[in-house]
């Protein structure tokens, strides 16, 4: 069973430069550009549903050494994460705001250069595979420390957990970033047509 161990992923990214801590983050958040298109489709936002994925590709090209403008795109993505109180809460605004947040933490991962930014891209993606887990059964009746550990140990969950490790190690091993983008865009697009 693979675990999410943010420390670790931390010093894993701690040695690497700042175009590939950046692929790495651009990945994490590639994977949830269709969760988020998705929502976009079901809330009528047509400008939501083009410009996301443009963000995210400004970050693969700021990873490639191109000129971004990546604070003010880190900014138009954090304004791009749903408000709850607007319509209050449900999967698909989750689901859109980690996609969304996992973009600026890509971005600002570009702008400081900071391991613990691009750990915090890859958790919004280990935190829509355990919100996919808890819709998939509500109302449990374990304790808190047991729900964790079925989530932990679930079909939904383990394979963000393996795409993290993938594509870190991809990215650890110079893979060409097309390949992990390619693969990051294919993977994402499967596993937002298979959450509810």
């Amino acid at each position: 069973m693979l675990k999410y161990d943010e420390m670790l992923l931390m010093l894993r990214l701690e040695p690497l430069d700042r175009s590939a801590k950046t692929a790495f983050a651009a990945a994490c958040a590639q994977r949830l550009v269709p969760l988020s298109d998705r929502y976009a489709l079901q809330v009528g936002d047509s400008s939501r549903l083009a410009r996301l994925g443009v963000i995210v590709s400004a970050t693969w090209e700021a990873a490639s050494g191109r000129d971004v403008e990546a604070s003010r795109l880190s900014e138009e993505a954090e304004l791009m994460v749903p408000d709850e109180d607007d319509e209050g809460w449900r999967a698909g605004r989750a689901y859109a705001s980690n996609a969304a947040t996992a973009a600026s933490y890509a971005l600002r991962t570009w702008l400081t250069n900071d391991p613990q930014e691009a750990a915090w891209a890859a958790r919004q993606l280990f935190d829509v595979a355990d919100l996919v887990y808890f819709q998939a059964n509500p109302g449990g009746s374990f304790v808190a420390e047991e729900q964790d550990k079925a989530s932990l140990e679930s079909p939904l969950v383990q394979p963000a957990i393996s795409a993290i490790h993938r594509d870190l190690e991809a990215i650890e091993n110079a893979w060409p970033w097309l390949e992990v983008r390619q693969r990051a865009e294919e993977e994402g697009r499967e596993r937002a047509a298979s959450v509810p």
